[in-house]
Parts: C-alpha cells; structure tokens; sequence
C-alpha cells in the first residue's frame, strides 16, 4: 500500500475513534450515591450526590458549601468560573470528584445543578 493511503485509513480511525469516547463520555451517566457512602475508596473517583445546602462560605476564588441528603453532611468546593447564586436551603445535585483536605473527605464541583 501507499503511505498515503495508509495515512489516509489511520486518520480515518483516528477521528472515528475520539468520536466514540466523545459519544461514551457524554452519555455516560454516574449514579446518585449517598454521602454516607462516600469513603476513602472514592478519592480522586467522581460521585454524583443531591442534597439540601445548609452552608454557604465566600471566599475570593471559591465557594465553600455544605451539603446534607439526611445521611450526612459534606463539604463542597465550587471554583468561581461562572457566577451562581446559591440559595441556603435550597436542593442541589453536583458532580464531582472526591479529595481529602485535612483529613476531611470532600468534593470539588465539576457540575452543579440547581433544583
């Protein structure tokens, strides 16, 4: 074969194949767990978890929420990308990943949801 149609059938599987993890990534869904079942086997995994905000904490680049789903209460950690209001008492679902900050579990928000 030539080395351009070689070229050609590789380039072809190339987009072919980000296309497919493009499509696996956007329609894969994580499942709702409780924040009592968040644990160190979670760290650096990410979680999705829903629950009333009973906290909310300012700082210049962060928010600092707490979440509680009635099992527990967790901390929340959304970087300010975007301006969101946050209401205390309100219902929330965020997606995120799990890290420990002085030996505390928490979350850092890569996706939140207001209901």
């Amino acid at each position: 074969m030539k080395d351009s149609t070689l070229l050609k059938i590789s380039l072809m599987l190339s987009i072919t194949g980000i296309f497919i993890l493009l499509f696996l990534l956007e329609y894969s869904q994580l499942d709702l767990i409780k924040i009592q079942n968040v644990t160190q086997e979670n760290l650096e995994t990410q979680v999705k978890i829903q629950g009333e905000l009973v906290s909310i904490k300012e700082t210049p680049g962060l928010y600092i929420l707490k979440i509680n789903d009635q099992t527990k209460i967790i901390t929340v950690i959304v970087f300010k990308e975007a301006p969101i209001e946050f209401k205390k008492g309100s219902y929330i679902e965020i997606t995120g990943e799990v890290q420990k900050y002085k030996d505390e579990l928490e979350i850092i928000a890569d996706k939140i949801i207001l209901k």
